[in-house]
């Protein structure tokens, strides 16, 4: 009964609540209404919330456990308003998609079928990392001090400089946040819960990936997502494949990165420049696509500018469309002002 209650708790922080928190973020009339998006969108804005607030935090040495009740109260307060006033959106979505379900293809359920073994894979085995020793160390040491990197992962240890590779991309205390939200040891969080929403995860950018290429050819786009996840099962001959990352160590964040943010970020960057029209949504969405790049990896807070970038560059100078080269860099600047304390630390 215990392991049930915990699993609902692990549904709602990162099914129930993404979902609530990611539909305000669609435009009404423009967009379909989607699952997949809302989802993303909602990470989008946990990821970025939680950046902002923990990197403060750890500097002015406020305790975890203050830090995990102002984030969850700022989370379910929009959640909850969210819920309120898209709450005609929330259901012709979940129509959308239960109409979806029922009306799949042979194909659409082969592709299904592999992303869920890919799934249980994570469910029924366990993959271990030497990463494992800094970021699920990292968040049962938090749990445990009540502190953010206050202490050593390896050693236990008092520390008296921040570690500033992790501190500015704190994804190991957003993995003990759900811990502490759900109940359940940082290491089956890491390992068996965390990866089966974050596969899902890359999966539905995947799918707007294929939606987008093959401009709503249903048959095409199950073919694609086939494609891709033989290709992900398929692809362990280095350790440093998107494969690999996606599918033996998600829950580590420049994985998150790798599978997730970076593909999705091509995605929205592209769809930036796309569209005829764009306004405060538009942008607010590649905000906080770019500080959720932040949270999870060091190497976010560079890669992700780099690619926006190019992305600005190349599909400004196509479009014609010059104003909105400056307005996407400007969604850069978590991304440059993360930089610049990286570089003034010690």
């Amino acid at each position: 009964m215990d392991s049930v209650v915990k699993i609902l708790f692990a549904v709602f922080w990162l099914g129930i609540i993404p979902f609530c928190v990611g539909v305000v973020l669609e435009r009404e009339k423009e967009e379909k209404e989607s699952l997949a998006k809302s989802v993303l969108f909602g990470y989008f804005v946990m990821f970025a919330l939680f950046e902002v607030l923990c990197v403060p935090a750890a500097f002015l040495k406020i305790s975890f456990s203050r830090l995990c009740l102002v984030y969850a109260g700022i989370v379910l307060i929009w959640a909850i308003l969210s819920f309120l006033i898209k709450r005609k959106r929330i259901w012709n979505c979940l129509k959308s998609f239960q109409k979806g379900l029922s009306g799949m293809t042979f194909l659409w359920c082969v592709a299904l079928l592999l992303i869920a073994v890919q799934i249980g894979v994570y469910v029924v085995g366990m993959a271990t990392d030497a990463d494992d020793a800094m970021y699920v160390a990292s968040a049962t040491t938090s749990l445990h001090t009540d502190g953010i990197f206050s202490y050593s992962c390896y050693s236990g240890r008092p520390v008296s400089v921040l570690p500033k590779r992790y501190v500015l991309s704190p994804f190991p205390i957003f993995l003990a946040f759900l811990s502490k939200m759900t109940g359940f040891h940082p290491t089956v969080m890491a390992h068996t819960i965390l990866p089966v929403f974050l596969v899902a995860a890359c999966y539905f950018v995947y799918s707007l990936w294929g939606r987008k290429l093959f401009d709503g050819d249903k048959k095409a786009e199950s073919l694609f997502l086939i494609f891709v996840s033989l290709v992900h099962i398929f692809s362990y001959y280095t350790v440093y494949t998107q494969g690999t990352f996606l599918l033996i160590r998600i829950w580590q964040g420049k994985a998150v990165l790798a599978a997730m943010l970076l593909p999705v970020l091509l995605y929205y960057g592209w769809m930036y420049f796309e569209k005829e029209k764009i306004g405060i949504l538009e942008w607010l969405q590649l905000l906080f696509l770019m500080t959720s790049c932040c949270l999870v990896s060091s190497m976010g807070i560079m890669l992700a500018p780099i690619m926006l970038g190019l992305v600005a560059v190349v599909c400004g100078f196509t479009r014609r469309r010059w104003k909105r080269i400056g307005s996407a860099l400007l969604s850069c600047l978590p991304s440059v002002i993360l930089a610049l304390v990286y570089l003034v630390l010690p």
